[in-house]
């Protein structure tokens, strides 16, 4: 499958990893990688591209934080005890037929959101990783993660990116208020 087109609306699912409450206050960077997630999430819905969240053992871990969790139904989180959510996200792909494309966010950039792509990437999806989407405790994990995603053919990118490849044109009914998005998180 070919890696290296832009990201479509029609064929896209936004996925965020593991974004939860107790696992947060020890990610770097944390306060930046939920507004991404928030401006994607915003994003996405001006566009109407399928989003979903993994929680994994929320039962002890806390689940989606508040600020996320308001933008996603609850149909559209998944709990899992595995690492990779790629169980989770093929099985909410089956609602979505015409996703070919999982754009990732979330975190340990290293743990999940790795195991997760690297699975998807097996399954014949493409993967789209969102750099200012995720993080981890460690810089070094971070960045090595990233790397070995790169490797196995994973396109990394930044939100702002993805969304103005999402929206397509400035002809987009959609593009005035995407472009508002983008100001008002370049102001915050």
């Amino acid at each position: 499958m070919e890696q290296h087109t832009l990201l479509s609306a029609d064929t896209s699912l936004l996925v965020l990893i593991d974004l939860q409450e107790k696992l947060l206050p020890v990610i770097q960077g944390v306060e930046a990688v939920t507004a991404t997630c928030e401006f994607l999430l915003d994003a996405a819905a001006l566009l109407d591209i399928p989003v979903m969240a993994t929680e994994q053992y929320p039962q002890g871990l806390g689940g989606t934080i508040s600020s996320l969790r308001t933008k996603l139904l609850p149909q559209n989180i998944s709990e899992k005890l595995t690492f990779s959510g790629a169980d989770q996200i093929c099985g909410h792909i089956q609602q979505c037929p015409s996703v070919s494309t999982v754009v990732l966010t979330g975190i340990e950039t290293h743990i999940c959101v790795q195991q997760t792509a690297l699975q998807l990437l097996e399954r014949g999806l493409r993967v789209q990783l969102v750099l200012d989407g995720v993080s981890g405790r460690r810089e070094q994990d971070h960045l090595a993660a990233i790397s070995r995603m790169q490797a196995a053919g994973v396109v990394v990118g930044t939100a702002e990116s993805a969304v103005f490849e999402w929206c397509g044109s400035s002809e987009h009914p959609q593009f005035r208020a995407i472009s508002r998005l983008v100001r008002d998180r370049a102001a915050a």
